[in-house]
């Protein structure tokens, strides 16, 4: 009996698109990026010169992180995630609104990265709901492990956590004050170390009133500036209140 003939494989389609970065540039199929992310379908779609000339220029990017998320698009060839390339393929999946991979590179932070002041300011920076849960979870059960970081806090990016973490803080000082303007909070953040510290180790009362006499002597100086004068108030042995 005749073999039955096999039917003849179909060709790969070649690539369609080139998209040149800072140094170097990658072919690839734009049919993959066009599904995969709406900023490349609309410049492939638009009457811009990306859509015309068939190729798209990436200033500011390297080939190795595009060939990553190239790779990360499709899941046949997508290599397991590390550390790195998963904060690597979060901004690329963030600035390109793809959506599935950010999703699964917060998973994976999730399950594996620790937690610290980096961690909370990335995934704040990105939009990482879960990731930030978790950190601001952690870092509030753990103040006096987690301070020195807190200061990340202070940042345009994290600036919304402070109020609901600044009265944990305190708590830590033994010091109670209303809240400065986040940019008073930074410069003065050197006392907030110390104090917790120092009250987490026994020494509260004495280095409370340092504490809370340094932050005097730090909103005296921007009396000129009409700042609102916070009221404080330690709690020592003796039971004495500062209030200014």
């Amino acid at each position: 009996m005749a073999s039955e003939e096999q039917p003849a494989k179909r060709p790969r389609a070649a690539p369609d698109l080139t998209i040149a970065v800072d140094d170097g540039e990658l072919e690839v199929h734009s049919i993959i990026l066009e599904l995969a992310s709406p900023v490349f379908a609309g410049m492939l779609n638009s009457d811009m010169k990306e859509g015309q000339g068939r190729k798209i220029h990436l200033p500011g990017k390297c080939k190795s992180e595009l060939e990553a998320f190239y790779k990360a698009l499709q899941l046949c060839t997508m290599a397991p995630l590390t550390l790195e390339s998963a904060a690597i393929l979060t901004r690329w999946a963030d600035e390109y609104q793809v959506q599935a991979l950010k999703d699964k590179c917060e998973t994976f932070l999730i399950l594996k990265a620790p937690v610290d002041g980096p961690a909370l300011q990335f995934a704040a920076k990105y939009g990482l709901r879960k990731r930030i849960k978790q950190c601001l979870s952690a870092m509030k059960s753990k103040v006096q492990e987690h301070i020195q970081d807190l200061h990340v806090l202070t940042t345009k990016e994290c600036q919304e956590y402070l109020p609901e973490f600044w009265p944990v803080i305190c708590s830590q000082t033994g010091v109670v004050i209303d809240m400065p303007p986040a940019e008073h909070v930074a410069s003065m953040w050197p006392f907030l170390v110390e104090a917790v510290r120092s009250y987490t180790a026994g020494k509260g009362p004495q280095r409370s009133e340092l504490f809370a006499f340094g932050f005097v002597s730090y909103f005296a100086s921007f009396k000129p500036c009409r700042c609102s004068w916070p009221r404080l108030r330690v709690s020592g042995a003796q039971g004495r209140r500062h209030r200014f």
